[in-house]
């Protein structure tokens, strides 16, 4: 008789001596395991399905939105590693496309924007860190590398690409930094004053 109740306890997933507090088979946990991993596969392999397909029909939007992603991240991680630290920049040597092209993690000084009445001009490209300053607003203060000067940004412009330098007269400020938008034919320019300099600076 005991034998008997055992053996149905044994084969309805219930452990000998387990009375009314039962867990499911093992081959049952092993299946919903699969089931689930089977589900998250799908939906992963959906995802870079998608993600293929946008990259090859609207590359520029995948660009733009993942450009907007990382800019938010970059942005959120140093209010959260290094909350009273200013954001800074390292300005380079001058020259052209050849400099800028180096990635080096500066921004060139583009000769060829020296044009009477636009200011000095640092560009980089966004992939190689010049996208820092498109997180940035007006008002936004930045140190530059081995200067104890504040910088504050005091005026922003916006152009197409490949725009003609003149675009740029008139613009305040000490020296403009550039970089283009991600997924855009766009580029922003952002001209910075010394916080001294400025007439509310106190």
């Amino acid at each position: 008789m005991t034998a008997g109740i055992e053996e149905r306890r044994v084969e309805d997933g219930m452990k000998p001596g387990a009375g009314s507090e039962s867990s499911p088979a093992p081959h049952r946990r092993r299946r919903r395991r699969r089931v689930g991993l089977l589900g998250c596969s799908i939906a992963l392999v959906g995802l870079g399905v998608a993600f293929l397909a946008a990259s090859t029909f609207a590359p520029e939007l995948v660009d733009k939105v993942t450009g907007d992603v990382k800019v938010a991240v970059q942005k959120q991680l140093h209010q959260i590693v290094a909350p009273d630290e200013l954001p800074m920049i390292r300005l380079g040597a001058a020259g052209g496309m050849v400099e800028l092209d180096h990635c080096d993690g500066t921004f060139t000084e583009m000769v060829s924007y020296r044009v009477d009445e636009v200011l000095p001009l640092f560009a980089a490209h966004n992939n190689c860190g010049g996208d820092v300053i498109l997180g940035w607003e007006i008002g936004q203060r930045v140190m530059v590398a081995g200067s104890d000067i504040v910088y504050e940004v005091v005026e922003e412009r916006h152009t197409p690409k490949w725009s003609n330098v003149e675009e740029l007269v008139g613009m305040s400020g000490e020296f403009m930094v550039q970089t283009c938008f991600y997924g855009e034919n766009k580029m922003r320019f952002l001209a910075l004053a010394p916080v001294e300099s400025l007439p509310n600076a106190g």
